[in-house]
Parts: structure tokens; C-alpha cells; sequence
């Protein structure tokens, strides 16, 4: 029985072990492997990685000095006997050669070594942790931007297309006397508006690729291959979930811990400072010929730790009240990264919300009004103006739906970056510079993600 529970105590320690790495490994992010490689290849190319990784090297290098006797002191030392220079002369003249080391009482080099190491973990947790995520969260973001732009732009194509077919069967309906001049005039402007968003969606595109190339380290003008349709409405993982994850993630929470053992060490260090040191010296002297041989000495000397009530136990008492000190600031970067994960879950269903609600039910609205816009134009029924209105409200919902994707997208990048700073999302224009007058101007006006790009306040 002894066996068998054993046995299966060891299965449950397994499954427990095995569902929390489970939870720390989930990503809100979709998996994309063409993103992933460009996430890769920015990891590797940027300056920004080459910097932390030069930081943690330096950080690195310190803990060799750390742990290794300091350097010997060299002296050399003349004695005179008489009034003239006596050396060689006088029995009581020399000249010597001095050397001293001090060595610290056993275990204060380790424990020196062990809090450069703790704190080069730190450096290497938090400055190359954020440094990747940040660059990782940044090259997401401008791919999203760069498929976004071109969904815009392949938008504005199809709206092209509608229009110049609403335009040619304006102009039938006018030259057979069913239609207005004004009709024909306004159909012809509506196409040139289109063309006037067109252009700046091309400057939309250039700048969003350009920024992808600068974080890829490749020329600004190399050519960018995205896929045609941003990411669909996907299941995002439980809350409790991302949480764990994001904690896990945190290099500022791995930082914050590590600084709590680097304290602790310093507190071993303290400890040991109420023991002595010593000091070793030993030297030869030259004196008054060679027939009377040379003079040596060696001796062994120790410090005195008389001032422990003022130096030792305030240095122990400041070690212990960093680590407090550091505990509590642990704390409140991992309350705080639970605040941050919880506002941008909240951000990210809304987005996904806002989604389906456009795809399900305002997109398909806005066909049959179109629909039924041109067909009572056709039947006399309502003027041109209403024709328009229908078909920019079908074109803006789309890029606006096209954005509400990118924003839950970015959303997800955002949770996986973890950072402790608040995220904003800068909106712009749904389509390139502007926005066309529709009978929705008002809704129109309210901030489209489309165009915009998520960015951590630093």
C-alpha cells in the first residue's frame, strides 16, 4: 500500500507540475509562422537585443572580480644607519622588499561572487526579458498594420468597382431621362473621392512597411509579404490562465523575485562582516653585504571588528530591510501586472464583441440596404443621395470591421507582452485620409482602429 500510494502521489505531483506549465506556456496571440520567423529574425537583427545582451555580458563579467582576492600590495623599504648612506656598509642599513595580501575570512569571496551572479540573473531577467518581448510586441503590431493597410486598400478597390458600376448605370438612367444631371455629377465625385483615398491608403501602406523593415533590420524598401485577410474572431484562453501566463512571462516579476534572493545574499554578506579579516605580508632585506645574508620577515595581521554597534549590525539591518523592501515591491509588480492583464482581457472581448457583431449582423444589413437603395432608385422610389449613403456605409463598416480585427489582434499582443504600463490604442481613420460623407457621418467620426497602431506608454 506504502508503494502504491507513492506511485500515485507521484502521477498527481506530475499532473499538477504539468497543467501549470501548461498555464505559463499559454499565449493570447495566434500562431502565425511566418510573423513568428519575422519575430525571430528581429530578435536577431535589432539593436536594441545586441544591447541587453551586451548589458548582461558586462553584468557577467563581474562576477569573476567579485569572487577573487583583491591584489597584493608591493613596498619596497629603505633603512640608513648614520648620517651618510650606510647601505652595504652598517649592519643596521638595508633595503627590503615588501609584499601583503588581505584575505577576507573563509566564505565572503563566494558569497561576493554569489550576489554579482544574482544580480547579473537580474539584469538578464529583466532588461534582455522586456527588451524581447517589447521588440516582439512591436514587430506584431506593425504586421498587423501592414495587413491591415492593404485590406483597406483592397476595400477601396471593391468600392471602386461598385461605384464606377452605380456611375454607368446612373448615366443609362439619365440619357434615357430617368435620371437627374445632378445624379450623374455626384457619382462622378464619388469616384474621385475614392481615388483621393486610394493615394493616401498607398502612403498608409509604404509607412507601415517601412517601419516592419526597420524593426526586421532589412532595407525600408524591401518588399513585405503579408496574407490577404487579417486574423478571424478566434477563442481566447480563461482568464485565470492568461493571468498565470502573463506572471510567468513578466520579466519584471522575474527581476523583482531574483532581487529578493540577491538581498538575501547580501544578508549572508552582512553576517560574515562581523568576522575579522586578515592580512599576510612577508619581505626580504638586502643589508651590509652578502657575508652577513639577507634579512626576512613574515606576519600575519588581523582586523578588529570593535565597531559593530555602529557599522556591522546597521549594514546587517539595512540588508534585512532591502529584502523587505524588495518582497513588497515584488508584490506590487505582480498586482500590478494582474491589473494590466484584466484591462487589456477586457479591452480584447470587447474588440471581439464589437467583431461578431459587425460580421453577423451590421455587415449583412449593410448589403440588403444597399440592395434595396438601388432597387428603389431604380423604381423612382428615393433620390441618388440615399444610393450613396447606403454604399459608404457598407464600405466604412467594412474597414471598420477590417480594424475592429486588427485591434483585437493587437490586444492579444498586448497581453503576451505583459508589460506593467498602461496600453493605449491610437485610432485613426478607417480609410486613408478620410471619410466619405454618408448619411453615418456621426458613427463614422468615432475612432476606427483600422489604421492605427497599439503602442505600450513607456
Amino acid at each position: 500500500m506504502n508503494h502504491a500510494y507513492r506511485f500515485f502521489l507521484a502521477v498527481a505531483l506530475l499532473l499538477v507540475t504539468t497543467a501549470a506549465a501548461a498555464q505559463g506556456n499559454a499565449r493570447a496571440t495566434l500562431t502565425d509562422p511566418t510573423l513568428d520567423a519575422l519575430v525571430s529574425e528581429a530578435l536577431a537583427n535589432t539593436p536594441e537585443t545586441a544591447s541587453a545582451r551586451a548589458n548582461v555580458e558586462a553584468a557577467n563579467r563581474r562576477i569573476v572580480p567579485a569572487g577573487t582576492l583583491p591584489d597584493p600590495f608591493l613596498s619596497t623599504t629603505f633603512q640608513n644607519d648614520g648620517r651618510s648612506i650606510s647601505l652595504g656598509k652598517e649592519g643596521g642599513s638595508f633595503l627590503g622588499l615588501m609584499a601583503s595580501l588581505s584575505v577576507p575570512w573563509p566564505g565572503k569571496l563566494s558569497l561576493a561572487g554569489k550576489v554579482a551572479e544574482s544580480e547579473a540573473r537580474e539584469v538578464e531577467s529583466g532588461v534582455v526579458g522586456r527588451t524581447n518581448l517589447t521588440i516582439e510586441a512591436r514587430v506584431r503590431n506593425a504586421w498587423y498594420d501592414v495587413v491591415l493597410a492593404r485590406a483597406i486598400d483592397r476595400i477601396l478597390d471593391e468600392r471602386r468597382e461598385t461605384a464606377t458600376q452605380i456611375e454607368a448605370s446612373v448615366r443609362e438612367r439619365y440619357a434615357a431621362g430617368l435620371a437627374v444631371q445632378q445624379d450623374v455629377l455626384r457619382a462622378q465625385v464619388e469616384l474621385a473621392r475614392i481615388e483621393e483615398l486610394k493615394a493616401a491608403q498607398a502612403a498608409t501602406i509604404v509607412a507601415r512597411s517601412a517601419e516592419l523593415n526597420r524593426l526586421l533590420g532589412r532595407p525600408q524598401d524591401a518588399s513585405v509579404g503579408t496574407p490577404n485577410d487579417l486574423p478571424a474572431v478566434d477563442a481566447v484562453p480563461a482568464n485565470d490562465v492568461l493571468i498565470t501566463s502573463a506572471a510567468a512571462r513578466s520579466p519584471e516579476l522575474a527581476a523583482a523575485r531574483q532581487s529578493i534572493e540577491t538581498g538575501r545574499i547580501r544578508i549572508d554578506v552582512a553576517k560574515k562582516n562581523f568576522l575579522p579579516d586578515f592580512v599576510v605580508n612577508g619581505g626580504s632585506m638586502y643589508r651590509a653585504g652578502f657575508e652577513m645574508g639577507p634579512m626576512w620577515q613574515v606576519g600575519v595581521g588581523i582586523s578588529l571588528p570593535v565597531w559593530i554597534e555602529r557599522r556591522q549590525k546597521n549594514q546587517l539591518a539595512e540588508a534585512q530591510a532591502q529584502v523587505n523592501a524588495r518582497t513588497a515591491d515584488s508584490e506590487v509588480v505582480s498586482r500590478e501586472l494582474e491589473l494590466r492583464t484584466r484591462e487589456r482581457m477586457a479591452q480584447l472581448d470587447a474588440a471581439l464583441r464589437v467583431a461578431k457583431l459587425y460580421r453577423d449582423q451590421i455587415l449583412p444589413l449593410d448589403a440588403l440596404s444597399l440592395e434595396s437603395a438601388l432597387a428603389s432608385y431604380q423604381a423612382g422610389k428615393v433620390p441618388f443621395i440615399t444610393v450613396l449613403d447606403a454604399l459608404n456605409a457598407v464600405f466604412n463598416d467594412r474597414a471598420l470591421y477590417a480594424g475592429r480585427l486588427a485591434e483585437s489582434a493587437k490586444w492579444r499582443v498586448a497581453i503576451d507582452e505583459a508589460s506593467l504600463q498602461s496600453t493605449s490604442m491610437n485610432a485613426g481613420p478607417a480609410m486613408g485620409g478620410g471619410m466619405v460623407e454618408s448619411r453615418n457621418q456621426k458613427a463614422e467620426s468615432r475612432s476606427a482602429p483600422g489604421s492605427s497602431s497599439m503602442t505600450s506608454m513607456r
